[in-house]
C-alpha cells in the first residue's frame, strides 16, 4: 500500500466520521416524532439504520480501491475496520442527541410552571361575527 493512498484513505475515513457524527447528532427531529401507536404504550420507532448508511458508502469506497491493499486480508480488515468505527461515531452521535433531548425536556420542565387548575373538560369558544359587524357599521 502507498502512502498517498494510506493518507487519502485516512483523510476520508475521518471525513466520513465526522459527518456520519453531526449526522446522527443533528436535531432536526423531536423525540415526538418517533412515537408510534397510542401513548400509553410508549413504542418509539428510532432506529439506527441511518448510522449503518453513511458507514457502508464508506466501506464500498473502500472496496472500489481494492486493487490498491497488498493482500486480500489486508482489504477486509480495513474495510471492516473503516465500517465499524464511521458506525460508532454515528451511534455516538445518536446518542449524544438523546442526551441533549433529555437536558431540554429538564429546563423545560423546570422553567415552565405547570397549571393547578387545568381544566378537565373541553371549552368552547362561540365567536359571534355579528356584534364585530355592527361595530364597524355605526
Amino acid at each position: 500500500m502507498d502512502l498517498i493512498f494510506g493518507v487519502i484513505l485516512v483523510i476520508g475515513t475521518i471525513l466520513a466520521i465526522v459527518f456520519n457524527y453531526y449526522l446522527n447528532k443533528a436535531p432536526g427531529s423531536d423525540p415526538e416524532d418517533f412515537k408510534i401507536g397510542p401513548e400509553e404504550l410508549g413504542l418509539k420507532c428510532d432506529c439506527y439504520l441511518n448510522t449503518v448508511i453513511v458507514a457502508g458508502i464508506a466501506a464500498l469506497a473502500v472496496s472500489a480501491v481494492s486493487t490498491s491493499f497488498d493482500t486480500r486480508l489486508d482489504f477486509y480488515i480495513i474495510a471492516i475496520a473503516v465500517f465499524a468505527v464511521v458506525t460508532l461515531a454515528g451511534i455516538i452521535g445518536r446518542r449524544h442527541r438523546y442526551r441533549d433531548w433529555k437536558e431540554m425536556a429538564h429546563i423545560l420542565k423546570r422553567s415552565v410552571p405547570t397549571m393547578v387548575d387545568r381544566p378537565t373538560g373541553s371549552v368552547d369558544y362561540i365567536f359571534d361575527e355579528d356584534d364585530e359587524e355592527q361595530t364597524d357599521e355605526e
